[in-house]
């Protein structure tokens, strides 16, 4: 009977026992499940202006890594955003006023209405075509060296589709969009290499100052451009890193540049004191 009770105990751990090897083994032939990656956005290659947002987005990205670490400045967003909302409300306001009150009572306030509509949005446009112009990255950072300085770096995009045919992000109504195409200056390439179309052009504008932007240490600027299709793959897909190794070689030489210049200046002004 001790015999018969102790197998009846033995039971139980060996059917776990058993029940436990199927599942040991299943674990190890089951194939290892890796996150999911994200699938890298795809733009479509028929659009140029896609093209060239999905760059500038590389752009924007790329300066505010911590590699960089530039603050960027929501400036321009924020007062075109402040226009149109306003512009938006202005219109919402007076069409529910023109609404509910009797059309005599009325015109008055409406005309008053339709006037300041159309004041804020051409305060808009010649805001987009004039101050923001094609800038799509203001950035600032400071640096604790022997001083306190600033570094200041503002980044322009076009997108050419032939030397005197561009195209920008931002929205200009007609009439003044004709009075703002004189503001860009074709793309010119070397004669010794064929620019191919279209092209990815920055314009990077770089200073380096101190004490509150009184002592300008370092000021300079540069255009480049690239053929889109070095950068966007037949399926619309970006090559970031070929991007951000190109942004990186740029920075440092608009950074270099800027050194330069400012220590020649400074070498020639304290020659012409000596003599």
């Amino acid at each position: 009977m001790a015999k018969k009770s102790a197998t009846k105990g033995k039971q139980p751990a060996d059917t776990a026992t058993v029940a436990a090897e199927p599942a040991l083994g299943g674990a190890e032939d089951a194939p290892v499940v890796l996150p999911a990656r994200e699938p890298a956005a795809k733009v479509n290659n028929a659009s140029l202006t896609e093209l060239k947002n999905a760059l500038d987005d590389v752009v924007k990205e790329y300066f505010c890594l911590s590699t960089h670490r530039f603050t960027r400045s929501h400036a321009h967003e924020d007062v075109r955003l402040a226009l149109g909302w306003t512009s938006v409300a202005v219109a919402a306001a007076t069409g529910y006023y023109g609404y509910v009150t009797e059309f005599h009572e009325s015109k008055y306030w409406v005309s008053v209405g339709v006037v300041l509509y159309v004041v804020l949005n051409t305060v808009l446009a010649l805001y987009v075509a004039y101050v923001e112009k094609n800038i799509i990255f203001v950035g600032k950072r400071r640096t604790i060296a022997s001083r306190i300085s600033t570094e200041r770096l503002t980044i322009s995009s076009l997108a050419f589709s032939s030397p005197t045919s561009h195209t920008t992000s931002s929205w200009i109504p007609f009439p003044l969009s004709l009075l703002a195409s004189h503001l860009h200056s074709p793309l010119h390439s070397s004669p010794s290499q064929a620019a191919t179309y279209p092209l990815y052009s920055l314009t990077l504008e770089y200073t380096h100052s101190s004490n509150a932007n009184k002592s300008l240490l370092a000021s300079s600027s540069s255009t480049l451009a690239r053929y889109f299709g070095e950068m966007v793959d037949s399926e619309g897909r970006v090559a970031r890193g070929e991007v951000e190794r190109w942004l990186g070689e740029a920075f440092g030489e608009v950074c270099e540049k800027g050194k330069g210049s400012v220590g020649g200046s400074a070498s020639e002004g304290e020659g012409r004191k000596s003599r």
